[in-house]
């Protein structure tokens, strides 16, 4: 074997390891780096799912049912005015009966004492939601999406031990938000748990989220 050839051998052999090692070194760093992503994608994008939580309830507190599309929520938010209520607890007497005497007895009074935004409402009923700049018309957008993309809002009923439940549902799918990096990461994310952020559900009555 000549000089030459040894050097050559040599030469492979080298970008063989090269080669070996790095995919080594990426098969124990993918996980990792994913799964960084993955947690602040995740915190952006359910802080704004509780957020849009929170203004259908204020919506349903306001017209007694949950938005079923941003144009209205939305609106609203930005241009609807609320009472502020004052509750106070208090008590009275009362003859009662069956003691055939009267009785201390505790109530609760509400009072409307004046009205605000639905906006400023929700930013002082959720501090730590919400911060006083926080953009109404960006809640309906899917952080790291592209072009735009709007989470999935929908309501529905269900019916619970008789009783017919309005339930909503506002969901952003992973191919979404992890579209940047799909093909960077495809078994990762194909291999989550939920392929979807979701809070509420069109099939429980919940307000919860599924990341929890």
């Amino acid at each position: 074997m000549t000089s030459r050839t040894i050097l050559y051998l040599r030469i492979t052999l080298a970008v063989i390891t090269l080669v070996l090692s790095y995919r080594i070194y990426r098969i124990i760093m993918e996980p990792i780096e994913f799964e960084s992503i993955k947690e602040k994608r995740y915190e952006k994008i359910t802080n704004r799912l509780e957020q849009l939580r929170e203004a259908q309830l204020i919506f349903k507190t306001q017209y007694n049912q949950y938005s079923n599309n941003f144009d209205d929520l939305i609106s609203f938010l930005q241009n609807a005015q609320v009472s502020i209520i004052e509750r106070k607890d208090s008590s009275f007497m009362k003859y009662d009966r069956v003691y055939q005497t009267d009785m201390l007895k505790d109530t609760i009074i509400y009072r409307i004492i004046g009205q605000k935004s639905a906006r400023d409402k929700l930013i002082s009923i959720n501090p730590e939601l919400f911060d006083d700049d926080f953009i109404v018309s960006e809640m309906r957008f899917i952080p790291f999406a592209k072009d735009s993309i709007e989470f999935e809002i929908a309501t529905g009923h269900v019916d619970r031990n008789g009783v017919r439940v309005q339930v909503f549902e506002i969901k952003a799918s992973n191919k979404d938000f992890f579209h940047d990096i799909f093909n960077d990461y495809r078994s990762l994310i194909l291999g989550l748990r939920i392929d979807a952020l979701i809070v509420g559900s069109l099939t429980e009555p919940t307000l919860s989220g599924n990341w929890k």
